[in-house]
């Protein structure tokens, strides 16, 4: 299946980019090359990140195609700002990262990791909609411009315990015959009967009873192979 170019929102209306080119900043880049210039009002790369509110519109309603990564500007929680979205709302999980600018040591931004939880405010059940929030600084930033980065969780597949168990069972089963067989045990006795005295003797008794000596060597030959 041949998969489509990524799309973003100009104005209001759906634009994709040309095939074979996608919209994948990182953290640094969105911060320094896209927010940075959004909050010092400074031309941007490329118009690609849209002013959107987010907490308005569930994940899976935001423009865009839901299958990529969706970029907005926004403004930002804050303290006093409810989370409430749609049919849900937002909450941070973990500790904000630091976003450190390459080469140096110098703290360029913050992200904030949030996932979309359905229902109820507080008692809500966790979904696998993510939110990546990147904000400035509180020294740099002269207003509460956001960058929200909204995409799906994928979910891993889980390994098949009955399979699992089943192939250890039957590979534990396979090396115990390899073992089984591979040991040839105590030495068996030979039995009177393929005992090579006996056929000397046997062989010796046609002898002196007229046999010719072919006959006697024929026959132990015979016996030994079988």
């Amino acid at each position: 299946m041949e998969k489509q170019p990524s799309s973003y929102v100009r104005n209001g209306e759906m634009v994709k980019l040309p095939i074979g080119f996608r919209f994948h900043p990182t953290d640094e880049e969105l911060v320094v090359h896209y927010l940075k210039r959004k909050v010092f009002s400074c031309p941007l790369p490329a118009s690609v990140i849209p002013e959107f509110e987010v907490l308005q519109t569930n994940p899976w309603d935001l423009p865009g195609d839901s299958k990529e990564r969706r970029y907005f500007f926004g403004k930002g929680f804050g303290k006093k700002r409810r989370r409430v979205s749609g049919c849900g709302y937002w909450k941070a999980t973990g500790k904000d990262v630091q976003i450190v600018a390459s080469g140096s040591n110098r703290a360029v931004g913050m992200k904030r990791i949030l996932f979309f939880y359905e229902g109820k405010l507080g008692r809500g059940t966790r979904t696998q909609w993510m939110m990546h929030e990147y904000r400035l600084n509180s020294t740099q930033a002269t207003e509460d411009w956001v960058v929200y980065r909204v995409f799906q969780k994928r979910r891993r597949p889980k390994k098949q315990e009955g399979v699992v168990s089943s192939q250890l069972s039957q590979r534990s089963i396979i090396d115990l015959v390899v073992e089984d067989s591979s040991d040839p045990g105590p030495p068996q006795p030979d039995s009177p009967s393929s005992s090579p005295t006996e056929f000397s003797i046997m062989g010796l008794d046609q002898e002196q009873g007229g046999s010719s000596g072919h006959t006697c060597f024929s026959s132990y030959s015979y016996m030994r192979k079988h």
